[in-house]
């Protein structure tokens, strides 16, 4: 098996594809087994006991192989849940970045998985910064990231420019929130309204 993405998302206030929030974490398949239904349903499995705010939300994993050129449609799609939506906790669009690298914190070596909050990596009372039980959640992720397939799976970064995808070797969660804006949701209610300032002058600029 070649270089695999899986591509999840789990939905959270609506079913709107808008409403799905994403992580594409990347392995490296050095044999044939595992196949791609075990990859992918033990991926899913796992996040889903890991995730304590996802509950039987829809969740929907697509594998990709990332060597081949685009159009590149997945070679594996799996859902899971009872076709329902989580409740978010906390802003969507709020996260805890898991950055990793191999060997060396260099291009095409690094990588990062945004983590959202909602997740179960924190509470409604998220602070201004992420407690230590927020990042010790984020790094109980990784295990789970290492275990997947067994020996002969990694954990891997790829890099699009020179086509390599290389095992992940360090890792960390810092006491930080990340913002992905894709994530946060539309504004449905506004306030609006005038004001008393004289409109009638312009002022002249020389």
């Amino acid at each position: 098996m070649p270089p695999i993405r899986l591509s999840t998302t789990v939905w959270h206030s609506s079913l709107l594809a808008r409403d799905g929030m994403q992580i594409n974490p990347v392995f490296n398949v050095q044999n044939p087994a595992p196949e791609y239904d075990t990859l992918v349903n033990d991926w899913m499995t796992a996040l889903r006991g890991w995730g304590t705010n996802i509950g039987q939300a829809k969740m929907v994993c697509k594998a990709y192989d990332v060597s081949k050129p685009k159009p590149n449609y997945p070679v594996y799609e799996h859902e899971t849940g009872n076709g329902t939506f989580g409740v978010a906790v906390v802003p969507r669009e709020v996260a805890l970045c898991l950055s990793f690298y191999s060997h060396q914190n260099v291009k095409r070596k690094r990588g990062r998985l945004y983590l959202p909050a909602n997740w179960g990596v924190a509470t409604a009372s998220m602070g201004e910064r992420p407690s230590q039980t927020a990042m010790d959640k984020a790094a109980a992720l990784v295990p789970i990231l290492t275990a997947l397939g067994g020996v002969d799976v990694d954990w891997s970064v790829w890099s699009k420019v020179d086509g390599t995808a290389r095992a992940v070797t360090d890792w960390w969660v810092d006491n930080e929130w990340d913002t992905q804006r894709s994530r946060g949701l539309r504004g449905t209610v506004r306030t609006e309204g005038t004001t008393t300032e004289d409109t009638t002058r312009q002022r002249q600029i020389s």
